[in-house]
């Protein structure tokens, strides 16, 4: 059958473009068969056409269908896209409605609490204003009561210089009294200190008035405490000290007097105090020792350097308690009271030089009460 339809279609395409080829081909059957050939061919080409129809009206069918069930699927996603659409929509309004509640409610709220705390910062902006009013009325009293006690404090100071400046007098010998004053030149109105608050000014700068002028105050007290510090250290090196620890007797005056063993009146170059043997002798400055040995008609005696030139001579002594070269301070033992050298009795024999010439010790140091048992 297959080879039937070739040989036809191939006739028919050499009938249309070869006529000799056809004609050649058209000697091999007759017509009959030819026409049988033609009627089969007619045949299964209107069953291919038919066939052909029929897939392709299948065909376009399925294809109808397909479309059909493609418009189908993407209306019924465009519907779920669309309520998607609307659900997120509606979420995202929902969500804005809630952002816009909550933003209004916190606002709101921060309105509520600033209102609170405008009201608590103006109650305690009043409270403070108060307290500071009471603490500033306190402050002050405690102010006008250190100015107060400021004041009587400076007046005391004035007062102790005064005093220390008399006592300074009366302790130096006179040819240091110039010392013990300050002769430098100065002058200006008398002007008293005062600490006194004014109640209109503020009371930060009453309290740094006032701490100013403590602080002036402090540094004129440390001036007067460096300046009686120094005049101490200068009476300290000289012989003002009483050489004996007790309230002994002063039995024989500086100068002429009947001299104990000759009779006749001689110079006494010191003064004499009565004391047992043993008894200590003191220093009667800070000094260096110049001698501390046997000294002729003295005995055992001790010279001690101070300053200003002065010297003090302790004679008759039984024991020696320094050497030469020795640093001595006021009050420290330096020997024992005795009866060595020229003496009638157990004395101490104190002398004092300034610049190698005798000094009356009387006008030097505070002597205590006399009592004649020995004499040099």
């Amino acid at each position: 059958m297959v080879g039937a339809s070739i040989h036809f279609f191939g006739f028919r395409i050499a009938l249309q473009f070869q006529p000799k080829l056809a004609r050649t081909m058209g000697d091999v059957i007759t017509a009959d068969e030819q026409q049988a050939v033609l009627a089969q061919h007619q045949q299964q080409l209107a069953r291919l056409t038919q066939q052909h129809q029929a897939a392709l009206d299948k065909r376009t069918k399925e294809l109808a269908e397909a479309q059909s069930n493609r418009t189908k699927e993407l209306a019924e996603t465009d519907a779920q896209y669309q309520k998607q659409l609307e659900r997120i929509t509606q979420t995202q309004q929902t969500a804005l409605a809630q952002r816009e509640k909550k933003q209004k409610d916190l606002v709101a709220s921060y309105e509520h609490q600033l209102a609170l705390m405008q009201v608590d910062f103006k109650e305690t902006t009043m409270q403070f204003s108060r307290e500071k009013k009471e603490i500033d009325a306190l402050y002050r009293k405690k102010l006008d009561a250190l100015n107060t006690q400021m004041t009587a404090m400076t007046n005391k100071i004035g007062e102790l210089n005064t005093l220390k400046e008399r006592f300074a007098t009366l302790a130096a010998p006179a040819p240091i009294k110039n010392k013990m004053s300050d002769s430098s030149g100065r002058g200006g109105p008398l002007r008293p200190v005062v600490f006194k608050s004014s109640p209109n000014a503020y009371l930060e700068d009453e309290l740094d008035y006032t701490i100013a002028k403590i602080s002036s105050l402090n540094t004129t007290a440390l001036g007067l405490q460096e300046l009686w510090a120094t005049r101490y250290q200068l009476l300290t090196q000289l012989p003002l000290g009483a050489p004996l620890p007790l309230a002994l007797g002063l039995n024989s005056n500086f100068g002429p007097r009947v001299d104990p063993i000759t009779r006749t009146v001689a110079q006494h170059s010191g003064i004499d105090f009565v004391a047992k043997v043993g008894t200590a002798i003191l220093a009667a400055g800070n000094g260096t020792v110049l001698q501390a040995g046997w000294d002729g008609a003295y005995g055992l005696t001790v010279q001690i350097k101070h300053a200003e030139g002065y010297i003090s001579k302790y004679a008759h002594a039984s024991k020696l308690n320094v050497t030469v070269g020795q640093t001595v301070t006021r009050g420290q033992k330096i020997a024992e009271v005795g009866l060595t050298g020229r003496t009638t009795g157990a004395h101490l024999h104190f002398e004092v030089l300034r610049h190698g010439q005798f000094v009356n010790p009387m006008q030097v140091l505070v002597v205590p009460g006399s009592k004649r048992t020995a004499t040099e």
